[in-house]
């Protein structure tokens, strides 16, 4: 009876093709716009964790002194305003075990020339965990030393990009380039790396203490890197890291901690309000769909009266009728599920690749299983809920009557 009502269900999808395929389209694009936008919140999720995982992931703290704060609406300059120094990165290392790396922040635009060659690059004040710290290996030559830090020496490593604008061809390991006036030796050269799009062999890296006193003339720092033992240390680490710098530098000090999970927990957020809004669209598309299914199957009923009339003469009880009318109306929907499932992926791979595109890294469409699973689960239920009524209507038909219609 079973493999009998999906057999009717598909001859009568076929005799009314165009029927169908309007009657279809509320669940096509429901269970599609389900589909497609879990694909690319997936995407998403997994290409954020990715790259952020090459910066530290949730392991990471950003800590900075803040001169503007917003109060009452406006910003206000903070009186007492402490740049942050080479000793508070030695205070912050000292404030807790949970933490394994501890690394000061310091960068400008600096010109760097070789012969007639000159490339504007991003000068980074380095201490030797700084390849480390961002997971970035040399390519050439090697990374700064404890020595070239303590000596203030003029060596520095460049990014692969800034290496090729200036070089060209040659081998800058062991030459002599000037950054901002200033000779300096080349002692390495970093593999080429992109994070979120963006190019970090424009980098020219230089001991910090060599870019504080040389360059800058400054013994300040822009802010400090850290990076918990584990993700979780974090809510621990921060209350640590405050206390220390304002034992040091005052209680009335303000301070700028951005944490990698604080970003991952945005990415959640901003994935959670794109599922939602899929989730309404696919709601009113599915009730789309099952009004569309309700309405095809009570024109049905009404097309097969004689035959329904028939069947209950010859002995077909109600509940068999309900049945067959209730599984028609579900492999409707789940016809209509199954499209909106091959959409939805084929739009998904679409729009990934789009990204991919404009944003020059890759950029995955994932579907799971489950997700597609609960698609053709839900539209199965839309299609069970609309179908029940004309089921009924289609099992209570008088025999006598059904046969006395044309």
């Amino acid at each position: 009876m079973v493999w009998e009502s999906v057999v009717i269900a598909l001859t009568q999808l076929w005799a009314h093709k165009l029927r169908s395929v309007l009657t279809l389209l509320g669940m096509l694009v429901g269970v599609g716009a389900v589909v497609s936008i879990v694909s690319i919140s997936e995407g998403l999720r997994r290409t954020v964790y990715s790259e952020l995982g090459k910066l530290g992931g949730a392991n990471f703290l950003f800590v900075a002194p803040q001169q503007w704060v917003q109060r009452d609406g406006r910003w206000v300059q903070l009186a007492d305003y402490v740049p942050m120094k080479m000793a508070d990165v030695e205070r912050i290392a000292a404030c807790s075990d949970r933490l394994s790396m501890v690394l000061p922040v310091l960068s400008k635009g600096a010109q760097v020339r070789f012969a007639k060659a000159s490339y504007e690059a991003e000068l980074q004040g380095a201490t030797p965990d700084y390849g480390r710290a961002w997971e970035w290996q040399v390519e050439r030559g090697r990374f700064l030393l404890d020595r070239d830090v303590a000596g203030l020496r003029r060596v520095c490593v460049l990014g692969r990009t800034a290496a090729e604008e200036v070089f060209g061809p040659i081998d800058p390991v062991g030459q002599e380039v000037k950054i901002d006036g200033q000779r300096f030796v080349v002692v390495g050269v970093m593999a080429e790396r992109a994070i979120f799009g963006q190019d970090w062999g424009n980098q020219v890296m230089v001991p910090v203490t060599t870019a504080q006193r040389r360059m800058l003339g400054t013994d300040e720092i822009q802010g400090v890197l850290a990076h918990t033992v584990a993700p979780t240390d974090g809510p621990v680490v921060i209350p640590r890291i405050l206390a220390a710098l304002r034992r040091a530098h005052g209680e009335r000090a303000e301070y700028r901690i951005e944490s990698g999970q604080g970003i991952l927990d945005q990415v959640e957020s901003t994935i959670l309000v794109m599922k939602l809004v899929s989730g309404g669209i696919a709601g009113i598309s599915l009730l789309v769909g099952g009004i569309g299914i309700m309405n095809i199957m009570l024109v049905s009923v009404a097309e097969r009266t004689r035959e329904i009339g028939i069947r209950k003469a010859v002995g077909a009880k109600p509940r068999i009728l309900l049945i067959q009318f209730v599984l028609e109306a579900v492999v409707l929907s789940l016809c209509g599920g199954v499209l909106g499932v091959l959409a939805g992926v084929g739009l998904g791979a679409g729009i990934s690749r789009v990204i991919a595109q404009y944003s020059q890294q890759p950029f995955p469409s994932v579907v799971s299983a489950g997700s597609a699973l609960l698609s053709l689960g839900l539209s199965s239920a839309v299609g069970l809920f609309f179908g029940i009524y004309p089921a009924v209507r289609a099992a209570r038909l008088n025999p006598v009557e059904a046969l006395g219609r044309e």
